[in-house]
């Protein structure tokens, strides 16, 4: 839609003002001089009325004298006699013998009743006005009213002449007025121009524009009040913004999820936890249906039912990837997740509930740090129970033989159990040790060489008990020295390898394979056993799992050693990764930093202020 601008408005009207003003001014002078030329003219037609009557009453039959032509003829004037009949007796201008009656004209009835009269008529030949002047002659024994005429031709010209002075100048005078008016309308059109453009700023959101406008005052005090606004705006914003940012930071910071659902289930505001639950499977949140986010009939009736009586309500519900509820923990197995959720409603100023609030929160890592925790026990409880009940029995029955033999035999079955349980205990306080988060393995440089000695030497009776070999290869063509804990590395690569023995067949080959570059070390673990399943890959390195726990057992080991081996390469700064393959056998394969993480950042920070210096 278009408006009309105010310089347009501004110009029509003072246009049509002085159109106005001027075809008024124009009107007055005329009707001025029109009544002042009548005036006149009657004033000058009265007396020579009077003239005329005076001579008339001196004579009985003025007309057929040539006084009357003659005045008429230099004046300039009519002349007419009648009589008390309307008869015309005398006519200075036409043929009294083509003249009708008079007897009812207007100027002559008025003379004939008050004594003098007077009227105006337009001419038919002419088209001009003439003025009448008649006094009635009650003396005169013929003549009974004298009436005296004459033509505005003055007027005519006069009409003339003010017409082309009047347009001429009007011209000039509506130039100046022209170029007066823009200039008067540009004075007043431009600060608005400018008002306009501030306002357009801040209408685009630059509320930091000023405009230092003077005059006039109207709009200077406008301007003024404009910028004051805006700062007001701004302050708003930026606590509106101060506001939302809070609540952002608050809602990022939380470990729960939280969807802010409208009345129809959309998502109006998600948290950086909400997004991660499901960008996996839809990308944005922000929009979508709850529907398109979880296709669980159970929690969208959950919500309604919040938004109908708003009552807080809580659902704990297994989710694997799309699914959720049954189906996701039937598919699912081990990889499901379990979602609790909360609903809380959100009402309006008039107290209606016009929102949700769902909050979810991952319990699956809860849930499974509490499923250790039980097995930790569990397995503990198990495997310290054995060895005990072992040693008590067989200390009681110690007591009671006297047989060499027995005694013997009794006692070699003790210091196995008590060595299985110092085992247990070593291993728990160890991996208690690694799991502390302040602990801080020392370390130092030491060799390839004695690293892989060490883990040979540990392990060599293992293989020679089961007729199986452990072959050994390494690569450290530049003989780098590695920044290591040497026990520590060593104990893990030693878990490894017994770990790859008991889960191969007696007589099988175990390959260890170490690698050095600049950078990092390479251990390398490989066995040719039984293999691990993918689906319970993931758990093996949990404490007491146990891919098959009769034959771990029957090789006297704790289930911890897995545990171990990972918690070592993780204080290292490393990473330990598995393939394998049922009945194929297992990889396992430690990358550490060759200098430690610690000395590398030393190191890189030294060469940063050598290079400023």
């Amino acid at each position: 839609m278009q408006y009309k601008s105010i310089r347009a408005r501004l110009a029509l009207t003072t246009f049509l003002v002085l159109v106005c003003s001027l075809l008024g001014s124009m009107w007055i002078a005329n009707r001025a001089f029109s009544t002042t030329i009548r005036e006149t003219t009657y004033a000058e037609l009265s007396a020579k009325a009077d003239y005329l009557a005076t001579l008339v009453k001196d004579s009985s039959e003025p007309w057929l004298l040539e006084h009357f032509d003659s005045y008429a003829a230099s004046t300039a004037t009519r002349i007419t006699l009648i009589n008390k009949e309307g008869v015309v007796l005398f006519d200075s201008d036409y043929d009294i013998a083509e003249l009708n009656n008079h007897l009812y004209r207007e100027e002559v009835q008025a003379a004939l009743m008050n004594g003098k009269a007077f009227s105006e008529r337009r001419s038919s030949t002419q088209n001009l006005p003439v003025l009448y002047w008649a006094i009635a002659l009650e003396e005169h024994p013929t003549i009974a009213v004298l009436r005296v005429s004459k033509t505005l031709n003055q007027l005519a010209g006069y009409q003339a002449t003010y017409q082309s002075l009047f347009f001429r100048g009007i011209g000039v005078l509506v130039l100046f007025f022209v170029l007066l008016m823009f200039f008067v309308i540009s004075m007043i059109t431009r600060p608005l121009d400018r008002l306009k453009d501030l306002a357009r700023k801040y209408a685009n959101g630059d509320l930091q524009a000023r405009l230092h406008l003077t005059s006039p005052q109207e709009l200077a005090e406008l301007s003024h009040t404009m910028e004051e606004m805006a700062q007001e705006i701004q302050e708003k914003i930026s606590q509106v913004e101060f506001g939302k940012n809070q609540v952002e930071a608050i809602l990022n910071s939380l470990s729960e999820g939280i969807l802010l659902l409208d009345r129809h289930l959309n998502v109006k505001v998600a948290n950086s936890e909400a997004r991660l639950l499901f960008t996996e499977q839809e990308g944005t949140v922000l929009g979508k249906n709850l529907s398109h986010l979880i296709s669980s009939n159970e929690v969208r009736s959950l919500c309604n039912a919040t938004l109908r009586d708003g009552e807080e309500r809580e659902l704990t519900i297994e989710q694997y990837g799309h699914l959720f509820g049954q189906t996701a923990r039937i598919v699912g197995k081990q990889q499901v997740r379990e979602l609790r959720m909360v609903t809380c409603a959100v009402r309006s100023g008039e107290g209606l509930i016009d929102s949700v609030v769902l909050s979810i929160n991952d319990m699956t890592e809860l849930k499974h740090l509490e499923q250790i925790r039980k097995d930790f026990v569990a397995n503990v409880s198990h495997e310290l129970k054995t060895p005990i009940t072992s040693i008590a029995g067989f200390a009681e029955a110690l007591t009671e033989t006297k047989k060499p033999e027995e005694i013997e035999h009794f006692s070699k079955i003790i210091s196995r159990q008590a060595n299985r349980m110092r085992q247990l205990v070593e291993d728990l306080l160890l991996l208690s040790s690694l799991e502390q988060e302040q602990h801080k393995a020392s370390m130092s440089w030491t060799t390839l060489e004695q690293i892989v000695g060490e883990t040979e030497e540990a392990c060599t009776y293992r293989f020679e008990e089961r007729g199986s070999s452990l072959q050994i290869t390494s690569s450290n063509p530049e003989n780098l020295l590695l920044y290591v804990n040497e026990n520590l590395i060593a104990q893990a690569l030693t878990n490894l390898v017994i770990n790859a023995l008991n889960y191969s067949e007696a007589g099988s080959k175990v390959l260890l394979s170490a690698t050095v570059s600049e950078e990092h070390i390479t251990f390398s673990i490989q066995d040719h056993g039984i293999g691990i399943p993918k689906d319970v890959q993931d758990r093996i390195f949990e404490r007491f799992y146990r891919v098959d726990a009769a034959r771990s057992r029957s090789q006297g080991g704790t289930g911890l050693g897995l545990s171990i081996v990972k918690h070592i390469v993780q204080v290292h700064g490393g990473r330990l990764s598995l393939e394998s393959e049922v009945g194929k056998g297992s990889t396992f394969t430690i990358m550490l930093p060759r200098m430690g993480g610690q000395l590398k950042d030393l190191q890189k920070r030294s060469e940063e202020l050598y290079r400023k210096h």
